[in-house]
Parts: C-alpha cells; sequence; structure tokens
C-alpha cells in the first residue's frame, strides 16, 4: 500500500474510533443524568430524615452511655467487721454518714467510729471552715478526717468542721441540685394555694406559705411565713356586696445555738396581723432550751420551754354590756413548743408520705386563764418527685382575742402546691 494511502487510512480509523468513544462516554453520561433526574424531592426529604434519625439515634446512645455511667457509679463504705455497704453518700454531719444502700429503700445512719474505709465514685460538693471544695473521697484517717482528691491532689476535711454535703452538678445538673449548691447553707419550700368560686357568690382565694432552715456550724435558723387573703362577693337585687374574710400574716424567726446533735438554745420572734379578727399587729418574742430526739433520719420529736412576751394592738370594735375596750395590751409569758416530723415511706397507696406536726403554747404568767396565745399546724405531704409536692394543712389559732363577736378560736384546712429545695 502506497506511504500516502496508508496514511489516510490510518486517519479515518482515528477519527472513527473517536467518534465511537465519544459516543459510548456521551451514553455513560446520559445514563447518570437520567438517574440524578429520577431523584424528585420527596426522595431528598426521605434521605435527609433517615440521616436526622441516625444522628438523633446516635446522640440518644451517647446519652444513655452518659446515664449508664453515671448509674453505675457507687459510693463504698466499709465498716467495722468488714462489711462492706455500696450506694450512694446522701449526707455528712460531724457525727454520722447518711448512706443509701444500692439494694433497698430509705437510709441508714453510720457513726464514724465505726468506719473502717470510705470511698466514693461522685464528686461532692463539700462547705466547711467558710471554704468549699469539690472532688472525690478517698478515705478516711483517725475517724475524723476525710481525704478529698481533686485534680492530682490530696485535701483533708475535719469532719467536724463540715457545714454542708452535696453532690456536685457535675454529676448531677438539675434544677435541684444547681440550687442546693448556689444555697449550701439553705432548704425552704414555697407552698401556693389558689381558689375562685363563681356564681352568686364571687369567692377569691389566695394562701402563700414560706419556709427556710439554714443551718452553718454551730447555727440553725428557721423562718416561716403565711399569708392568707380571701373576699367574697355577693350578687344582690341592690347591688353587689363585698366582703373581706381573710386578710392576714404570720411570721416566725427562731435562731437556735447548737450545743450538740440534740440540744440547743433558741431565741424566736412571732409576728401576727389580721384585719378581719381585728388584730392590728401581734409580736411575741421567746427564748428558752430545745431537745430533739432522733429516731430515725428523717424522724424526730422536738421540744422547747422557756419564757417570752406578747404585745398586741387592736381594731376599734364594738364592746357589749359597756365593756371596756382594750386597745393596746401586754404581758410576760411561760413558753412550751412541740415539733414532730416523720417520713414514712410505700405507706398504704403512697411511695412517700411526710407528716408534720408544731404545737406552741403561751400563757400569761399571771392570769394563764385570761391571757394566753397558741398555735398549732398539722401538716401531711406527698411528694410527687424530690422537688414537686401537695400539701394538706390544717392549722388552729387559739388566743385571748377581746372582740366579742370574733372569738378566740380559728381553724382553717388548705391544700397547696409546694416546690421545695
Amino acid at each position: 500500500m502506497p506511504r500516502r494511502l496508508r496514511g489516510t487510512v490510518l486517519a479515518l480509523f482515528w477519527i472513527v474510533s473517536s467518534a465511537l468513544g465519544t459516543e459510548n462516554l456521551s451514553k455513560a453520561e446520559l445514563q447518570t443524568a437520567r438517574k440524578l433526574d429520577n431523584v424528585n424531592r420527596n426522595d431528598l426529604i426521605e434521605a435527609r430524615i433517615k440521616k436526622l434519625k441516625n444522628e438523633v439515634q446516635e446522640t440518644t446512645q451517647k446519652e444513655h452511655l452518659k446515664l449508664k455511667k453515671r448509674a453505675l457509679k457507687v459510693d463504698t463504705i466499709i465498716i467495722r467487721g468488714g462489711t462492706v455497704l455500696q450506694g450512694k453518700i446522701i449526707e455528712l454531719t460531724d457525727k454520722y454518714v447518711e448512706f443509701s444502700p444500692l439494694y433497698g429503700i430509705g437510709t441508714i445512719r453510720i457513726h464514724y467510729k465505726n468506719i473502717e474505709r470510705i470511698t466514693t465514685e461522685h464528686k461532692y460538693h463539700i462547705f466547711y471552715n467558710d471554704k468549699e471544695t469539690t472532688g472525690q473521697i478517698v478515705g478516711i484517717k483517725d475517724h475524723a478526717f476525710l481525704i478529698i482528691q481533686h485534680d492530682g491532689i490530696k485535701e483533708y476535711v475535719k469532719v467536724a468542721n463540715i457545714d454542708r454535703f452535696i453532690l456536685s452538678v457535675k454529676e448531677n445538673d438539675t434544677l435541684e441540685n444547681r440550687l442546693r449548691n448556689r444555697f449550701p447553707y439553705t432548704r425552704s419550700s414555697i407552698d401556693i394555694g389558689i381558689e375562685r368560686e363563681t356564681g352568686v357568690k364571687y369567692n377569691r382565694k389566695l394562701t402563700f406559705d414560706y419556709h427556710l432552715t439554714r443551718r452553718k456550724v454551730r447555727h440553725r435558723e428557721i423562718l416561716d411565713l403565711h399569708y392568707a387573703y380571701e373576699t367574697t362577693t355577693t350578687s344582690l337585687p341592690q347591688g353587689d356586696v363585698k366582703s373581706l374574710d381573710k386578710k392576714d400574716l404570720h411570721i416566725t424567726a427562731e435562731e437556735n445555738i447548737l450545743i450538740d446533735s440534740r440540744q440547743f438554745w433558741f431565741v424566736q420572734l412571732g409576728y401576727d396581723f389580721d384585719q378581719p379578727r381585728k388584730i392590728r399587729y401581734r409580736i411575741y418574742p421567746a427564748a428558752g432550751y430545745g431537745y430533739r430526739f432522733l429516731f430515725g433520719p428523717e424522724t424526730w420529736l422536738q421540744f422547747k420551754t422557756g419564757a417570752g412576751y406578747v404585745y398586741e394592738s387592736f381594731y376599734p370594735y364594738a364592746t357589749q354590756n359597756f365593756d371596756q375596750r382594750i386597745n393596746n395590751h401586754d404581758y410576760s409569758a411561760a413558753f412550751i413548743g412541740i415539733r414532730a416530723k416523720n417520713h414514712f415511706y410505700n405507706l398504704w397507696l403512697f411511695k412517700e408520705l411526710i407528716l408534720l406536726g408544731n404545737i406552741f403554747y403561751m400563757p400569761s404568767l399571771t392570769h394563764p386563764s385570761h391571757d394566753w396565745l397558741s398555735r398549732s399546724t398539722f401538716t401531711i405531704e406527698v411528694p410527687i418527685n424530690t422537688m414537686l409536692s401537695l400539701k394538706w394543712v390544717y392549722r388552729i389559732i387559739n388566743d385571748d382575742n377581746p372582740v366579742p363577736e370574733v372569738g378566740n378560736n380559728k381553724t382553717t384546712t388548705d391544700l397547696y402546691f409546694s416546690i421545695r429545695y
């Protein structure tokens, strides 16, 4: 074949091969394009949902592992004789450790003299001598010093100096635990009761209670506040008639100086205001000695005795049989007080039930049958969780009120929604 002809044939062959290759490549690209064209909007949405589900599942698994890891943490106490207890520390005082066993309900108290070894996997926030530290307990020395480890450092804390012992926020970041860490020396509850009635009579009622207990070293402060307001509007042909049924405020502030875990000195101040009962104000301070019998971690009976003083002022009121109206009155008095608490678990239909009682009586030292002051409060509390509960409260007020139409007695029953920490 001539050289020129051979070159022409080769050129034609290259051109045809190139054309065929281009055609094959275009077909592959067209097939890919057709596949992309078949993906509609619903397919994209389903793919995105599937991806999100996978991400959520991965996050849930991570959270589950965190919770599982937290749940697997246990504190260990070895008591005299070699008995090993595992669970979680609830509270530390200068006398004992309150411990919740891993298997069981409720708590037990273990005195330091009976503890051979103590270690924790939980991290705790410890307040002592106006200082604070966060870490794990890795030991106990001489039944009197806790060994706390944090950031590779070991610190010795004398148990007699511990004011408050709380689970660290790193271990439990709930609102309740954050409040306890933010206000370490304080425990309080807020009770709210609201009632509204419509019909021939329009009734509005508000009751508010606040209780606070603050303990630090050898001091314990207690504050109780009760406020009630109630009005009734009655529709009559001649018009609406409005009456004030309740407008009263009761405050008690108390300071305890602790001698030991059972004995204490107390100083308290009470204040009353009750407009429907014609009490402009009443002030009654008292001081004396108290003793608390301990029957369990949350069961105790307390007695107080001492002396006090009562000063009361009344709104103007009508008298009968030309009796002399008493505007202001005061007298010295004895003081007797009883307070009790019992905490039940798995009682009847209730998983948890708390009973509280508080009574005090201040009779005049010179005329006890004529001048006296008495208050009684009985409470049944049903916890919903660690922070919320329902309360039923029954109050008896008895005093030397001189207003004839009011009398000496007053009883109230209230149902509250309670928030506590």
